[in-house]
């Protein structure tokens, strides 16, 4: 038998698809400089439009940018505004508030205006040496009693300015009943004081509620029990014989 001789086959490369492969090649190659244009991904790109699409977008960033700082800066002149108005507004309220009632000359307090009474000090035991002005517990007694009622009237906001001095006159029994006198001064003729401010009914709820703000510690020495106060208008050229606390 003859022998048969196998030779190699050889597929044919399609020229097309070669020729296709190469074009889309060549297309997506982006050369350096090529008169400024590009090609990316197949489509031509023009510097020039790239440069202007990055200048716009920075400068809208700093539009952007400027536009907040000026809203800041309105703001904070409006606050700083607001500020300096309502700072002038109280500088001027304070320059132009002119109360009377705080400007008087106490030198024209001449007329003294007197009012006497008593009260009980319910946590006070009696005893004989509180009846003579001279003793030590009379005296002790007297000044801490003339302080207490010191305080009082010369913290009011309504008699405070009028009030001059205060004294306690006796002692009696009947737990401690203590004899006091209170003296005013107000300028000459002025019926509306007398009348009102430095009338007995004024002069006496004032000491009255001062009595019922009283500390609850109803163990105070010198606790007065409201109930027991009396007061009467006085005689001006009346007396006593303890010392007087002037205020």
């Amino acid at each position: 038998m003859d022998s048969i001789e196998l030779q190699p086959v050889q597929c044919p490369v399609s020229l097309d698809n070669n020729n296709h492969h190469a074009e889309n090649t060549s297309k997506k190659q982006v050369p350096v400089d090529n008169g400024g244009q590009h090609w990316v991904d197949g489509q031509e790109v023009n510097q020039e439009s790239i440069s202007l699409n990055v200048q716009n977008s920075i400068a809208n960033k700093e539009m952007t940018c400027m536009v907040h700082r000026r809203r800041w800066m309105i703001l904070i002149f409006l606050i700083f505004l607001i500020l300096l108005v309502i700072g002038v507004s109280f500088a001027v309220c304070l320059g132009i508030h002119d109360d009377k009632d705080e400007k008087y000359d106490p030198a024209l307090f001449e007329l003294p205006r007197c009012f006497n009474g008593s009260f009980r000090l319910t946590n006070q035991i009696f005893i004989p040496d509180l009846l003579s002005p001279a003793s030590n517990q009379s005296k002790a007694l007297s000044s801490q009693l003339q302080e207490k009622l010191a305080d009082l009237y010369s913290s009011s906001p309504a008699l405070g300015r009028y009030f001059s001095s205060v004294e306690i006159s006796d002692f009696r029994n009947g737990s401690v009943q203590a004899e006091y006198r209170l003296r005013f001064l107000m300028p000459l003729n002025n019926t509306e004081l007398e009348q009102f401010t430095l009338s007995r009914e004024m002069v006496y709820n004032v000491f009255r509620q001062s009595l019922y703000d009283q500390d609850p510690e109803l163990n105070h020495p010198l606790y007065i029990h409201p109930a027991s106060l009396d007061m009467q208008v006085g005689s001006v050229t009346s007396e006593s014989r303890s010392g007087v606390l002037y205020w």
